[in-house]
């Protein structure tokens, strides 16, 4: 898949807009001067956008283009091109293809003395999105055919991809529309340049991995230095070289596995040691052991629970619960933990992430926070924490934290789908890796977490302890999807 920077030009200037909306115009600089901020690399395929000339119905920014042609990049540039003569203009520029979306939508006899003309790999339809309806005449009206129409014509005259945009996803930075992906994969073998909404890493690396995606526009995370695009073009270029993790957790109160709903109304689910080593077989990646009533309790988490279950595991295991104190960290390990999750003491307590980190290691230091409507939550739910989550979750990186466990208490055990406004919020700001946690209820709850939360892991108990899903459903599910698994 390719990364394209896009550049959107306004009266001589990049900028961007949201939601397509003139009035929200941010300034960015010269063109020129944006792509060296940026470092692109030469041979990149660059998508520059004319506004005006999307408004006005002809060329306006071609002095720039023709700069930008000679700076050893591939251009694609789209705005204003209503006839040949104006297609024509854009390459006399010195621009490799155009974009044309109103043309691609509303004009098929235009469309097809393009594709006549110049060859179909020059055209680029572009094909922007508002609530299942194209907008055309940037995007100020409905287009007069349908999706399904569009793309039958496209794939009629052998273009071999379109530019698609969600528009409500367009300058949010709220994540690419992958639901509107799929959709399109199954009506039509055309290859998509997605656009909109890619706000990190882990979102190019998601669209990397659909088939029918062939590139990726990026614009305002670029700009904003959200994604650097140098790590983007590594990651992309193999994007399955890390697999994602499924866990099984196993909430433990009094040597018992139990479960509950929004961290109450607790039942019990069984043998600690017969749970994990069944999860084990069904291809667990790891295994969690959060102890819930070792906070309240005022006492550690009961170790021979962890020794019987690290005894009968080969597989990783976290523990967390009364972790007060680096000693009591350090217990843990010798019980035969691989890391251990600190949440009440370390909120309490900040330092200890820090001193756990210069002791142990990063890797063997879990923050697991609890959230609610946004806020941290301590003792197992039940106590406000008084601070953001996503704040606290970023502080807890800096210190030291190797992960985060972030488990949504509004979601827990309701099977309503993992809280993905709550992950994203959470990965956007971190460089280490999150594991979801609360609310799995579906298969596709697992893809969405990864796809469009940006977690590393999937973690979840109702559903595993209930036998609803098993750890292979999962795995077998994410692989075909595309997510890699080990």
């Amino acid at each position: 898949m390719e990364v394209i920077p896009s550049l959107d030009l306004l009266a001589g200037r990049v900028v961007r807009l949201t939601h397509g909306e003139f009035s929200t115009a941010k300034v960015y600089g010269e063109p020129e001067a944006v792509l060296a901020a940026l470092d692109v690399p030469r041979g990149t395929r660059l998508h520059v956008v004319d506004l005006e000339a999307s408004r006005s119905g002809r060329p306006v920014e071609t002095r720039i283009v023709e700069r930008l042609a000679q700076r050893d990049l591939i251009v694609q540039v789209g705005g204003g091109i209503r006839s040949i003569d104006d297609a024509q203009r854009w390459f006399d520029c010195g621009a490799e293809r155009i974009v044309v979306g109103t043309i691609a939508a509303d004009s098929p006899a235009l469309l097809a003395s393009l594709v006549d003309t110049f060859g179909a790999k020059r055209i680029v339809p572009a094909v922007d999105i508002r609530n299942g309806v194209i907008r055309v005449a940037g995007w100020e009206r409905e287009a007069t055919a349908s999706i399904e129409d569009v793309f039958a014509r496209l794939e009629a005259l052998g273009i071999p991809e379109t530019l698609v945009t969600d528009i409500s996803h367009d300058g949010a930075l709220r994540g690419p529309s992958f639901r509107l992906y799929r959709e399109l994969a199954k009506l039509s073998s055309i290859r998509i340049i997605a656009s909109g909404g890619v706000s990190t890493i882990s979102d190019v690396v998601s669209l990397a991995r659909h088939r029918n995606i062939s590139g990726c526009v990026i614009g305002k995370a670029l700009l904003e230095r959200r994604i650097d695009l140098g790590d983007a073009l590594v990651r992309v270029a193999m994007p399955n070289a890390i697999p994602e993790r499924v866990i099984p957790c196993l909430d433990v109160r009094d040597g018992r596995v139990v479960k509950g709903v929004n961290f109450v109304n607790i039942r019990d689910a069984g043998d600690p040691v017969e749970c994990a080593r069944r999860y084990e077989e069904e291809g667990a990646d790891e295994i969690v052991i959060l102890d819930i009533s070792a906070t309240d309790a005022n006492r550690q988490t009961a170790l021979d629970t962890v020794r019987r279950v690290a005894d009968s595991l080969f597989i990783p295991l976290t523990v967390g619960g009364g972790i007060r104190t680096v000693e009591d960290f350090r217990a843990m390990l010798r019980a035969g933990a691989d890391r251990v999750a600190i949440n009440t003491a370390a909120l309490r307590n900040p330092q200890l992430i820090a001193d756990c980190a210069s002791e142990f290691g990063v890797q063997a230091v879990v923050l697991s926070c609890d959230a609610k409507d946004g806020r941290v939550m301590v003792r197992s739910g039940k106590e406000e924490g008084d601070i953001d989550a996503v704040e606290w979750c970023r502080r807890a990186e800096a210190l030291g934290a190797g992960e985060i466990l972030l488990t949504s208490v509004n979601r827990d055990g309701t099977g309503s789908g993992f809280d993905i406004k709550l992950l994203r919020a959470v990965t956007s700001v971190l460089k280490i890796g999150v594991i979801a946690s609360g609310g799995a209820g579906r298969l596709e709850d697992f893809r969405d977490a990864i796809e469009s939360g940006g977690a590393r892991a999937v973690l979840a108990a109702s559903l595993f302890h209930d036998r609803v899903l098993t750890v292979g459903d999962v795995k077998r599910y994410l692989a075909e999807e595309g997510i890699p698994v080990r």
